[in-house]
């Protein structure tokens, strides 16, 4: 294994378990799963991606599937309009990427994270930029497919811990809205 590809296989792990944390909070059994990408899904998608990064690590992460599994997600999805669907998928993205900033505080890691960006479109394909061998961590939810694409680029300084230094408490559950 070649240097970094411990931390980049770590990374994306703690990443996914995030990600999938968040998606059973919002109700649903993701099944996550690695493998070839999909067919682009039929119909509208909705994309979202957020970056994040520190001196030694920086990367993005983002999420693309249909709008009916958007909707699914939504806590009130007969309410949305069409400038909401791009809102919802900047919020999830953005909570993913945010629990994994939190995750990897419990390692020493601090990260900067980048206002989330998204749109809804007839036809979105992704390309990777970092490696195009690069395939999508994919969450199967009733039937739907949520693709989650992590880009990552890390200095060869950067080591990640094997285990996390300290146990890292959130002040509050993660979720949570403050109104201040």
């Amino acid at each position: 294994m070649a240097p970094g590809d411990s931390n980049e296989a770590r990374l994306t792990e703690l990443l996914c378990l995030s990600a999938a944390t968040l998606l059973a909070d919002l109700g649903v059994q993701p099944e996550w799963r690695t493998g070839v990408r999909q067919p682009p899904p039929t119909g509208e998608s909705v994309a979202a991606f957020s970056g994040f990064a520190n001196n030694e690590l920086r990367g993005s992460f983002a999420f693309l599937g249909p709008r009916k599994l958007f909707a699914r997600l939504h806590p009130l999805p007969q309410t949305m309009t069409l400038r909401d669907w791009a809102d919802w998928a900047r919020e999830l993205v953005s909570q993913a990427v945010g629990r994994f900033c939190n995750r990897l505080l419990a390692y020493g890691v601090q990260l900067a994270t980048s206002v989330p960006q998204g749109a809804l479109a007839k036809e979105v394909r992704l390309a990777s930029s970092l490696d195009p061998a690069r395939s999508p961590i994919l969450f199967t939810i009733e039937g739907l497919v949520l693709e989650g694409w992590l880009e990552l680029d890390i200095a060869p300084s950067f080591r990640l811990e094997e285990s996390p230094l300290h146990e890292a408490r959130a002040a509050l559950r993660e979720g949570t809205i403050v109104f201040f």
